[in-house]
């Protein structure tokens, strides 16, 4: 729905533009057919010194360019007719023509021109007290800021825009500006004021769609109020043409005795020749009533017709504007759905930010401090060569505890600020696990932990090494805390048609139902290890973050005593 409202406006705006040309009159005896021929008539007219022709054709040719999607020539001949209406001083032309340049750069994205055009035509609109045009270019103007991420400024503007838009009382560019306010806010994160907007945009939505309905049902009503009178009028006349009827009825019986009283006194053939004009005379009526009650039925079909023509247009209307209520509405259902979804999100974020201090401030102190103090007293000399090797090893350990702490805390916090990008590409899983091997081999040897690498040599995926080093890494890890001397850590895979399945198998003492069920969710939990390890719980958060990040799924089976396994899938390289 990008910019759907500042197109909207700027189709008006084209209409108004199209409709006419206050300030010059041009009368073509003929309208040409190609824009060529347009193009040689403005250039000939701007030869000949004609300004006002020549701003007429220059507009045409460039309105035909931008109808063809030709934006280029269509800012060539807009600017043309710029130049040649500035030598009649028709401020009102100029300023069309300013508001049509700034449409076409906008549509090709160019908004520093856009809104150049649009202030030169705010400048003409305001010398001339036009406040309704002052409004709608303040309201292009503020829909380029927004384009151009200016989000402050185009609140500068929209806040203008709204007391005209009030002080006129142009409901359709207040709608408007409302609409812009919401994206201006969303542009500066700041949701709630952008919630309070396009509620304010959707209730006068429905406002304006409301008085439209009721001034169609007006419309229709006052038809129908028409056809009743029309009906009413022709029923009148079939009462007076019944009237005439009976009167003729009657004059013709007094005729009739009439022709009684002349048989006694004149002839049969006299008397014969009378009544044949006077069988005449009611054969002639009885067609003219028969021909006017042919007209009556006639009208009162066609009227019928009409009048049913005019109840459906009314309906249909109706229901279309129905329609467009419900789809206004659903849509803003669905926005209010993902406010509601987004403010979520962000309190799962609280949590987890609230979460990551207190390990910062724990975790990660303690370890430091303890650093600090033991380097003192090994630095004033108050340790053996025996209980300073000690130290070392436990130096030792904190410093490699501290390091995976704040490498997670690192990764975490850049996968939060999405400042980590994808770089899938193939690779040898095989070789990867067996350089994470020698680098672990240490820590597991301290425990007396052996580990395997029974991924089959060759086996490739397609994803990023970074990512996929950082889960075996954790996984691994992970393995190694919660096992004793003697067990075994196992990483091994399985190939399918499109994925790869790894395995991290452990044999240490594995986990309850419910503390399995807790695994990869968005709470930050940290279980000791077997020799009191401690943890930050952020592995498993990027574990599962990494792998559906490269298309994949993580899952772990488990039971108490019986060791782990933790499963992860990958999309196999191809050939």
């Amino acid at each position: 729905m990008i910019r759907s409202f500042f197109w909207k406006y700027s189709l008006l705006i084209l209409l108004f533009f199209s409709l006419s040309y206050s300030g010059f009159t041009v009368i073509p005896s003929q309208e040409p057919q190609g824009v060529d021929e347009i193009i040689k008539l403005a250039r000939e007219y701007e030869n000949a010194g004609n300004a006002n022709q020549a701003v007429y054709y220059y507009d045409k040719a460039a309105n035909a360019y931008w109808r063809a999607n030709d934006y280029q020539n269509a800012i060539e001949y807009f600017e043309k007719a710029l130049e040649n209406i500035t030598k009649v001083g028709n401020k009102n032309g100029e300023k069309l023509l300013y508001i049509n340049l700034g449409l076409v750069y906008s549509e090709i994205s160019d908004y520093t021109h856009a809104q150049k055009c649009f202030e030169s035509a705010l400048n003409i609109a305001t010398s001339s007290g036009k406040k309704g045009d002052v409004g709608q270019i303040l309201y292009n103007i503020s829909t380029v800021q927004i384009e151009q991420g200016n989000y402050q400024g185009s609140l500068s503007n929209l806040t203008k825009t709204e007391a005209i838009a009030q002080e006129v009382g142009d409901q359709k560019l207040l709608r408007n500006v409302y609409y812009n306010y919401n994206r201006a806010y969303e542009g500066l994160r700041n949701t709630e004021k952008a919630a309070e907007y396009f509620s304010l945009y959707a209730m006068l939505t429905k406002k304006i769609q409301a008085e439209e309905i009721r001034k169609k049902e007006l419309q229709a009503k006052a038809m129908v109020d028409s056809a009743g009178r029309v009906v009413q009028q022709v029923s009148q006349e079939k009462e007076h043409t019944e009237k005439r009827l009976v009167e003729t009825s009657k004059e013709l019986k007094e005729k009739e005795q009439t022709l009684k009283e002349v048989e006694e006194l004149t002839r049969e053939q006299q008397m014969q020749i009378e009544l044949l004009n006077a069988e005449m005379k009611l054969r002639d009526a009885v067609i003219q009533h028969q021909k006017l009650l042919q007209k009556v039925y006639i009208g009162l079909i066609l009227f019928s017709l009409a009048f049913a023509a005019a109840l459906y247009y009314a309906y249909v209307q109706k229901r279309r504007a129905n329609r467009l209520l419900k789809e206004k509405n659903d849509e803003i259902s669905r926005q209010r759905d993902a406010i509601s979804r987004q403010a979520d999100e962000l309190r799962e974020l609280n949590a987890l930010k609230d979460k990551l201090f207190s390990i910062i401030a724990h975790d990660l102190r303690s370890p430091l401090f303890s650093l600090i103090t033991m380097l003192n007293i090994a630095k004033e000399g108050h340790f053996t060569p025996e209980n300073f090797k000690e130290i070392l090893d436990e130096l030792s350990v904190n410093v490699n505890h501290t390091t995976a702490l704040l490498e997670n805390l690192l990764t975490w916090a850049k996968t939060q600020m999405h400042g980590v990008k994808v770089n899938p590409q193939n690779f040898d899983l095989n070789q990867m696990v067996n350089s994470r091997i020698q680098l672990l081999t240490e820590a597991a040897e301290n425990k007396e932990i052996k580990l395997k690498n029974s991924i089959p040599d060759g086996t490739f995926v397609f994803a990023d090494t970074d990512m996929t080093d950082i889960v075996i890494r954790n996984l691994i890890s992970n393995a190694i805390k919660f096992c004793n001397a003697g067990d075994r850590i196992t990483i091994w895979s399985t190939t399918g048609a499109d994925r790869v399945t790894v395995c991290v198998e452990d044999t240490g003492r594995g986990m309850t139902p419910d503390v399995l069920q807790k695994l990869f969710g968005t709470q930050i939990t940290s279980t000791p290890g077997t020799k009191n390890e401690k943890g930050t719980g952020l592995g498993l958060i990027l574990c599962k973050e990494f792998v559906q990040m490269n298309g994949g799924e993580i899952w772990a089976e488990s039971q108490p005593d019986k060791g782990s396994k933790f499963f992860f899938t990958l999309p196999k390289a191809s050939v």
